[in-house]
């Protein structure tokens, strides 16, 4: 079974560059000992496939959240991000400080072709890996 600490480091590593800091791992499994008290097997089961499997985790977290799911990858993510936007490494991937805004609308239109990228994989990802 993955650990708590598995899941931190492979969930960064897929969403920022370089080593997750010690301090951010003790931090990541304290939140989710105290956040996520009652985790349902499954839903445990679920995250061990993710990380042991390296499937991609924004794919499988946009389709679990357009089926409704109350995903434990959703909130795993959030712990993490909440954890990192505060400190000053991580600020780029968070504010923009620059006004461009035809880079901005390109962006956009990005995203939402990404977004339906992302649930088509992440649907196949979820059949083929029987993740509900």
């Amino acid at each position: 079974m993955t650990t708590l600490a598995d899941e931190a480091r492979y969930l960064h590593h897929r969403f920022f560059p370089g080593p997750l800091e010690l301090e951010v791992v003790d931090r990541y499994i304290e939140a989710n000992r105290v956040c996520l008290t009652a985790v349902e097997s499954y839903q445990s089961g679920i995250m061990h496939k993710i990380v042991s499997r390296r499937l991609d985790p924004v794919a499988v977290e946009v389709a679990l959240r357009w089926r409704g799911r109350d995903s434990l990858l959703t909130k795993k993510i959030q712990i993490l991000f909440y954890l990192l936007e505060v400190r000053s490494r991580y600020y780029p991937f968070f504010v923009n400080q620059e006004r461009r805004r035809c880079h901005a609308v390109l962006a956009l239109a990005g995203s939402v072709l990404f977004t339906l990228y992302a649930f088509l994989k992440g649907s196949y990802l979820v059949w083929r890996h029987r993740l509900v």
